[in-house]
């Protein structure tokens, strides 16, 4: 039961862009971290007043920054679970749901092989 609860979370596809972006940020903080504390105690004090809004117009730009940051994400997530088709020279190509082609499409993808996942190669199944 363990491991189709671990299957099942692997394979889904929203859940790998969470543990994608989860990654993403302990990448960040383990670089930034320890360059936060590597530089003297004035320029720490003028990063805190920035994030913590004392610092004028340096904080409508950090606020600008982390903004835009989010809408990256926002479109990663969504170019993510979007249906499409990738052709053989890169080309992606939206499919509108509930049409002819999109019935088509799911009827290859079904019958195509199915590479294995991540856990099937780790557990040799």
């Amino acid at each position: 039961m363990l491991t189709s609860i671990a299957v099942g979370i692997a394979q889904n596809v929203v859940l790998g862009w969470l543990w994608r972006r989860a990654q993403e940020l302990v990448a960040w903080a383990f670089t930034l971290v320890p360059l936060y504390l590597s530089l003297p105690a004035a320029h720490q004090e003028t990063i805190r007043e920035i994030l913590t809004g004392q610092g004028g117009g340096l904080s409508v730009s950090a606020v600008l920054g982390l903004a835009w940051y989010l809408w990256t994400q926002w479109q990663s997530f969504g170019a993510t679970v979007v249906p499409q088709v990738v052709t053989g020279d890169g080309k992606k190509i939206p499919v509108a749901k509930n049409t002819r082609a999109a019935s088509q499409i799911e009827a290859v993808a079904t019958a195509a092989p199915r590479p294995r996942t991540l856990w099937e190669r780790l557990t040799r199944q």
